[in-house]
């Protein structure tokens, strides 16, 4: 290698070097600030403690729900041609695009103002209740209600499942599943011994990226659920009913708690999965 060549090397570094460090610098800037003291007075609070397990739980249950979507919806996609394939394809990423409150925004005027969606949030719980002869005070599954989180994360989630696990569909060479069904195994058993093993690692890569998406989400849940404490809460709400309480250092500890979440989530995803993508 030339001096030429490293010179050049060094100068495209440059940029990268740059970048590091601002990030880095932004992450610090949060760390050295927050105190022994600080932190202890975080983990006795309740609430933030409440908000935590209910991010943890709600996030985890919609990547569950996005996954179960995510592999037959990516199968599809990248196996067969149909009518509109390729519209469907484009509608899958919309929500990657779309600003978030957008999608809050739609989900809110769906479950408030459409029959289905009514009957969803509302008429739903009555009904049942109706059924088993119990008596119910809810006030719906959806609209500032848990429901309502799990609803916006799967929206949200689902669409960078369906990606993640379609890609690990088209690298995976069909000839594998001609060879198996010509041999006389069903569509169904080709599918389940030969496609979906062959793909776990970007089903498992697209659950942790999932999450991890998903897991930070604010503005369309705010918009939706609202911020109740014990009620609605998670960790990216707690932040920011710490910091207009004004406890700034309070909003730091759970800030530098998410980036350290989000650090293992994507060590995960770069050992699983990443590099097959």
């Amino acid at each position: 290698m030339n001096n030429y060549t490293k010179k050049f090397d060094l100068i495209l570094a440059i940029p990268l070097l740059l970048y590091i460090a601002v990030i880095i610098g932004l992450i610090l800037s949060a760390v050295v600030k927050i105190t022994p003291e600080t932190i202890l007075s975080v983990f006795n609070n309740s609430a933030i403690w409440n908000s935590a397990v209910r991010s943890f739980v709600t996030s985890i249950i919609s990547s569950l729900l996005a996954i179960l979507v995510a592999v037959p919806a990516g199968y599809i996609l990248s196996r067969k041609r149909f009518f509109m394939s390729d519209f469907f394809d484009s509608v899958i990423d919309l929500p990657i695009v779309m600003p978030p409150l957008v999608i809050g925004l739609c989900i809110l005027l769906f479950f408030s103002s459409t029959d289905i969606g009514r009957f969803l949030d509302r008429g739903l719980v009555q009904w049942i209740a109706e059924l088993t002869g119990q008596k119910t005070n809810s006030s719906g599954l959806f609209i500032f209600n848990v429901g309502g989180i799990i609803a916006v994360q799967f929206v949200v989630g689902c669409a960078f499942a369906v990606r993640v696990i379609k890609s690990g569909f088209d690298e995976l060479n069909s000839q594998f599943e001609d060879v198996a069904m010509t041999l006389g195994a069903t569509p169904l058993k080709t599918f389940l011994k030969v496609s979906l093993p062959n793909t776990m690692p970007a089903v498992i890569a697209a659950a942790v990226i999932t999450w991890a998406r998903i897991f930070g989400l604010f503005g369309p849940i705010q918009l939706l659920c609202g911020t109740m404490r014990f009620k609605t809460e998670i960790l990216p709400t707690t932040i920011y009913l710490e910091y207009s309480i004004g406890n700034l250092n309070g909003a730091l500890v759970v800030g530098v708690f998410m980036i350290l979440t989000s650090i293992i989530t994507l060590t995960i995803f770069k050992k699983i999965g990443g590099k097959t993508l």
